[in-house]
């Protein structure tokens, strides 16, 4: 039985992106933690916490998670929302139950990832660039102590291009010991 992988960081770190490629090129499957509740709630993260409030989002994230912590067959990599970790309960959950990786993009990457995506980051829309850096500092600083606990950090600001993907999930596969895909190799 294998542990899952669990990826954690800050919005636009590259989560989805890194787990999806993963899944492609190595014999591991990707779940989107935020995409599973979407569907059990049929509507995005945003329209949840808006007519159902952070508490309830909150607790099916902690649900959710539990159901996925489990070892299985095959390599699980678990793409984690940015809160996920911030719950200790959470926190704890993912140590105990496999192995936890920090992505880390440096803050201008961060910072033009979210401004590329107009819309997407309801907690950005109608701020300047000067206050989306603001948030993104305080959002990390309240949140790094939660981080910082993670078992591993993998630098993720190489996540824009095909070949940046491809090498970043290259040296995501070698260190962390995944079997690729015969078709990737």
């Amino acid at each position: 039985m294998r542990r899952p992988i669990f990826l954690i960081g800050y919005m636009a770190c590259g989560k989805t992106t890194l787990g999806t490629a993963l899944a492609a090129a190595a014999d591991v499957e990707f779940v989107d933690l935020d995409h599973l509740i979407e569907r059990r709630f049929g509507c995005s993260v945003a329209q949840i916490f808006a007519t159902a409030g952070e508490a309830t989002f909150r607790q099916a994230e902690s649900d959710v998670l539990t159901s996925l912590a489990e070892p299985t067959e095959h390599q699980r990599v678990i793409g984690c929302g940015g809160g996920t970790p911030c719950r200790e309960e959470n926190l704890q959950r993912m140590l105990g139950a496999g192995t936890v990786v920090l992505l880390r993009a440096n803050r201008e990457i961060t910072l033009q990832r979210i401004l590329d995506a107009p819309g997407q980051r309801p907690r950005f829309i109608g701020l300047s660039r000067d206050a989306a850096v603001a948030r993104i500092d305080a959002d990390l600083a309240a949140r790094e102590p939660f981080y910082c606990r993670a078992h591993r950090e993998f630098d993720s600001s190489r996540l824009d291009t095909a070949d940046q993907i491809r090498q970043s999930v290259a040296e995501f596969i070698r260190q962390f010991d995944l079997t690729p895909k015969q078709s990737a190799q």
